[in-house]
């Protein structure tokens, strides 16, 4: 048979295989993901306490233990940060994705519950040992052992040395407020939301290991004073630390679940792509003979890839937010950043066709796929290959990047990285395309628009 000897035949063997090959790697991004360096601040503003004579600080020592803990360290890099201050100009600057606050008064509140029950115990103690003392010199004066003129000497002796004592020990005998303490979990939602679901759940764990840590050591206190707690006092004692979590940047509903940036790029790359791709066959088939007539021509496509750029930004979000029901707090900046950037991909896109032609859409799309899942995690869950040898220089994380902070984070828009990378992607599509117009001479065979 004569399909036999076409060697078209036989490709299936080879592509079918190829392309699972390519499409596996481009989404191995999402096969195994592992969070590595997530991080995390810690503000500890704890002052300790004076605790008979020791100098106590939980929140220095459970700090300590956590920067310690290596399987911890692997996960989680954890940020040191001085002030509340500090930790706001990070979440600002998007160097955290959460933090963990410890107030001034924590090892103070935290150790309450059980120095209110040594401070009773103690001060039941000394009432009871007084009245048995005074017990004992009534008897004995009764017995005739002192004389009553001995027993007033003996009182007012008791009751100097009670003041003095009282006098001394000031401090420990105030009345003790029983207070949980309070740990703050931050969470910048909008950062990651798969990072703030990472950070919440370890961070609220190590909320519950400080309390199993504390109750252990009040129990180990009490037991060593021969303290017997009440049943009603158990719960302060046993869970003396409260976790209050706190979300920033909340995502809210009909936001994609924070993957606006993800679902924003794939319609605006192929809207690009498609678009170069025509501006590119219209230049092709005009028959451009002259350099005049070729660089008059690149300057109109520059001008309907700005147009062609606005038009569909402004009709895109208006399709995405009020027929899709997407919400954005700020349409029209958000509106302004998609077309600065589908300008500067459509540029791109112009300028390697320019001197690659049709040759160049294939890479085009596999660059999208190689970028799908990459844009749907934080960089520090893909492996080290995609962090060293990918986001550095991809553009795409850049353009997620922007949406996510006029989305997410709510910020304005500026002359910021993502803003640069996109102006600059347009100024390197335009060189080249300006070059190619100069520089390559007109074929006389007229490029088609294939079938």
């Amino acid at each position: 048979m004569n399909i036999l000897k076409n060697k078209l035949f036989y490709l299936p063997l080879i592509t079918g295989s190829l392309l699972i090959w390519i499409m596996s790697l481009a989404f191995s991004p999402a096969f195994n993901p592992k969070p590595k360096d997530l991080p995390i601040a810690v503000v500890n503003m704890d002052k300790g306490l004076l605790i008979q004579g020791k100098q106590m600080n939980i929140g220095e020592t459970f700090t300590d233990k956590i920067k310690d803990n290596k399987d911890l360290n692997e996960t989680v890099d954890f940020v040191t940060v001085k002030s509340e201050k500090d930790l706001k100009d990070g979440f600002d600057n998007n160097k955290y994705y959460s933090a963990l606050v410890i107030p001034a008064n924590f090892t103070e509140n935290a150790t309450s519950a059980m120095r209110h029950e040594i401070q009773t115990a103690k001060k039941a103690e000394a009432a009871a040992q007084a009245k048995k003392s005074q017990t004992d010199l009534k008897a004995k004066v009764a017995s005739g052992v002192i004389s009553p003129q001995q027993a007033q000497v003996i009182v007012q002796q008791m009751q100097a040395k009670m003041k003095e004592m009282q006098k001394k020990n000031a401090d420990l005998l105030k009345p003790i407020i029983v207070e949980k303490g309070q740990l703050e979990v931050i969470i910048n939602q909008g950062a990651s939301v798969q990072a703030a679901q990472i950070s919440d759940k370890m961070l609220s764990s190590m909320g519950n290991n400080i309390n199993i840590m504390l109750s252990k050591q009040a129990v180990k206190n009490l037991s060593d004073n021969q303290i017997k707690v009440s049943a009603d006092h158990m719960d302060q004692l046993m869970n003396p630390v409260t976790v209050k979590h706190t979300t920033m940047n909340k995502i809210h509903d009909h936001q994609g679940n924070g993957m606006g940036g993800m679902l924003l790029f794939t319609p605006i790359w192929m809207g690009s792509l498609v678009s170069a791709v025509v501006l590119f066959f219209a230049f092709r088939t005009s028959h451009l003979v002259t350099q005049g007539e070729r660089l008059k021509a690149t300057f109109m496509q520059f001008a309907m890839a700005a147009l062609a750029a606005i038009v569909s930004s402004v009709l895109g979000v208006w399709f995405i937010t009020q027929v899709l029901d997407f919400y954005m707090p700020n349409i029209t900046q958000t509106t302004i950043f998609i077309a600065i950037s589908m300008f500067g991909f459509i540029m791109l896109i112009l300028g390697v066709m320019s001197w690659l032609g049709m040759k160049a859409i294939p890479l085009f799309v596999l660059l999208l796929f190689f970028s799908m899942q990459m844009l749907t995690l934080p960089k520090q869950m893909l492996n080290d290959f995609y962090q060293t040898y990918v986001l550095t220089w991809i553009p795409f994380g850049f353009y997620v990047d922007g949406l996510r902070e006029l989305i997410y984070l709510h910020k304005d828009l500026t002359l910021n990285t993502p803003i640069i990378v996109m102006t600059g992607l347009a100024t390197f599509g335009m060189v080249i395309t300006l070059l190619a117009a100069v520089l390559r001479k007109h074929s006389d065979k007229r490029a088609e628009v294939p079938a």
